[in-house]
């Protein structure tokens, strides 16, 4: 079995751009890790005379491995200890609601990326604003904490992984079909094509179980629509003063998606596709590739192992007219401390200790992952590794559903109609529309 190669993750990913600038990165201090990082973390400090307990929640479908051996570490140098409280991730968010709503607060807990839930929890209110903090943005890369700024407000600290979506596909069946990663999107619809003749299926696209192919659209979105609309244009959607049908970009990845159905490049009957129908397709070598995310990683792992992943399974973005195109990341989980802890300045030091480079190598050492810190060390599939490459090419760019407050809901049950109907002017006047309705039920300003 090949060792996976451990990576230093030492270059920014690239700016969200001029409509979030006004939140700039940190002083520049302290950057980097130390070269060896220890099992010890950072420098020892002395203990605090009076030590609390910190209650810490979070969803119970999230690993807690590598929270706790960073929290091991804070107990052994600061004598206060972290409480883990795991609530049930299907209701999680309406369990925490709940809690705000009575005053049960706790110490810190953490929340998914992103300004939405700023309206969830009336961040305002009840949150600690952390744009100004020392020892939190020194080592962040830049594009992840803007994905975090509402109103050059941040309540929310980043804190794990990037995720990534994007095109995955079986390195193996590239290589009988005779073809290589695509050098555009007209090059991706031959290659398919030359796939297609040499006896697998192109695409899978599990459109039965609905959410896989919002994938399409959100891998498309950050190549083909971000470089047309720009950075007001996002702004735009942000204040509703811009509509998605009067983005041609945006229907062209109706067209684009509508086409590969048309020349049989996906799989025969996709109306009845699933998420896992697609793993064992693509593991058995039936499939070449598949518009998903990176939760594919780890499922591939379990269903065929390590070896496999390691070899097999390759990655590239969604290709542009003229060249690769842009890699889809997305920022991790984000840390919230409310004002009315108990123990809030405790919790504030103790994302600050979170944050220094000794504790987030450790981290990183537990769970393993693609690093949004400059400096940090992880362990990487070659999967993740070309990711990586195109974030460190500065060719990155986060998911547009990380960048607006507003939602795109219902959007899987529109893409169903999609598959089944083919009506691109009835889908684009149906996300609009649904996109609309969400910014009105948030109450946000423009909608």
């Amino acid at each position: 079995m090949k060792k996976m190669k451990a990576v230093s993750a030492a270059v920014a990913i690239g700016l969200l751009g001029a409509s979030l600038a006004a939140c700039g990165g940190g002083n520049g201090n302290d950057k980097g890790a130390s070269p060896s990082a220890s099992a010890g973390g950072a420098s020892e400090s002395p203990k605090n005379s009076n030590p609390v307990t910190l209650t810490f929640v979070i969803s119970n479908t999230e690993d807690t491995t590598a929270f706790n051996k960073v929290f091991e570490t804070y107990e052994q140098q600061t004598g206060n200890k972290v409480e883990l409280q795991a609530l049930p991730g299907g209701d999680y968010d309406n369990l925490i609601k709940t809690r705000f709503s009575t005053g049960d607060f706790p110490d810190l807990f953490l929340m998914q990326p992103g300004t939405k839930q700023y309206v969830k929890l009336r961040a305002a209110e009840t949150l600690h604003e952390w744009s100004g903090e020392s020892g939190i943005w020194d080592n962040v890369f830049d594009s992840i904490k803007q994905a975090q700024v509402e109103n050059d407000k941040i309540f929310g600290v980043p804190y794990g992984s990037t995720g990534m979506m994007g095109v995955f596909y079986n390195k193996e069946v590239f290589k009988q079909a005779g073809v290589d990663v695509p050098a555009n999107y007209a090059d991706l619809v031959e290659i398919a094509k030359k796939i297609k003749a040499a006896g697998f299926t192109p695409f899978y696209e599990g459109v039965k179980d609905a959410w896989p192919p919002q994938v399409f659209y959100y891998t498309g979105w950050v190549t083909q629509v971000d470089p047309a609309i720009g950075d007001e244009g996002v702004a735009k959607l942000n204040r509703n003063e811009l509509k998605f049908a009067d983005i041609p970009e945006l229907r062209d990845l109706f067209a684009k998606q509508k086409e590969l159905k048309e020349l049989d490049l996906y799989q025969k009957n996709v109306m009845a596709g699933t998420y896992d129908e697609m793993q064992n397709e693509m593991g058995d070598g039936k499939v070449a590739m598949a518009f998903m995310l990176d939760g594919i990683v780890s499922q591939m792992e379990q269903k065929f192992g390590k070896d496999w992943v390691t070899n097999n399974l390759g990655f590239f973005p969604f290709p542009s007219a003229t060249d690769q195109g842009i890699a889809m990341i997305t920022p991790p989980n984000q840390l919230m401390v409310p004002e009315k802890a108990k123990n809030r300045d405790a919790a504030i030091e103790l994302v600050k200790f979170m944050l220094q480079p000794d504790n987030v190598n450790l981290f990183y050492a537990n769970k393993p992952g693609i690093p949004i810190f400059e400096g940090a060390t992880s362990e990487l599939y070659p999967v993740q590794e070309d990711v990586k490459a195109y974030i460190d090419a500065g060719k990155s760019r986060v998911n547009i559903q990380n960048r607006l407050t507003a939602s795109f809901v219902d959007f899987s049950k529109t893409l169903q109609n999609f598959f089944l109907k083919g009506d691109i002017d009835e889908a684009i006047e149906e996300f609009g529309a649904n996109y609309q309705k969400d910014g009105k039920a948030k109450l946000l300003e423009g909608f």
